[in-house]
């Protein structure tokens, strides 16, 4: 359940960043099952990419325009779509070359597209005490999908500079862990101290 809340509370925030509009185009990178979309404005045109293809059929079945790719060795689907909105949530840790997907994305962009982007941070408290038990990250530290890339805050934000982004918006997004503990005081403390206590931070970008 501590999961599943995670998510909603990470869709929520991502919904209210989207600009109520006419006609708005929305690509998802890494759309996995196209949960988000039961947050979203249903008259929102939605295009979803993942690497599962059981994932993707079933989308189909669904008459949602969603196409399967595996990223790392090939090119990001849609080359002739134009977006108002790319989103990139929890994807750029597990790709080889995040830059490239991140170029790739920006050119998808229509010209006052933005990218709303998740960047996972594992320099959290639960994980700090994890290293000092010898604990796991993971509860599958050998999962075939686990993260290449980490992303302590500062180099995540200069990352995205880097890349020709400028951040709009930066959204704390608090872990749900442990559950002991009410999520109003998880929820203070990733808003204030996100460094030590935010799970993902969440980022609206627009190319510079």
């Amino acid at each position: 359940m501590s999961h599943q809340q995670f998510l909603q509370n990470k869709f929520k925030q991502v919904a209210k960043l989207i600009s109520p509009s006419k006609d708005l185009k929305i690509l998802d990178i890494g759309c996995n099952d196209g949960t988000i979309r039961n947050f979203l404005s249903e008259d929102i045109e939605y295009f979803g990419v993942d690497i599962d293809n059981k994932l993707i059929q079933q989308l189909q079945q669904k008459k949602i325009k969603a196409k399967q790719a595996d990223l790392n060795n090939e090119q990001l689907p849609f080359q002739f779509e134009r977006f108002d909105y790319v989103l990139m949530l929890d994807i750029i840790e597990h790709v080889i070359n995040p830059q490239e997907l991140l170029q790739q994305a920006k050119q998808r962009l229509k010209p006052d597209g933005k990218i709303i982007i998740t960047l996972p941070n594992d320099y959290h408290i639960l994980n700090k005490i994890r290293f000092v038990f010898n604990k796991p990250l993971t509860e599958n530290p050998f999962a075939p999908f686990g993260h290449l890339h980490y992303f302590p805050i500062k180099t995540g934000e200069n990352f995205l500079k880097g890349n020709g982004f400028k951040i709009l918006r930066k959204i704390p997004i608090p872990t749900t862990k442990p559950e002991i503990f009410p999520q109003s005081i998880k929820n203070i403390l990733g808003k204030n101290f996100p460094q030590s206590f935010a799970r993902d931070v969440l980022y609206l970008v627009e190319t510079v």
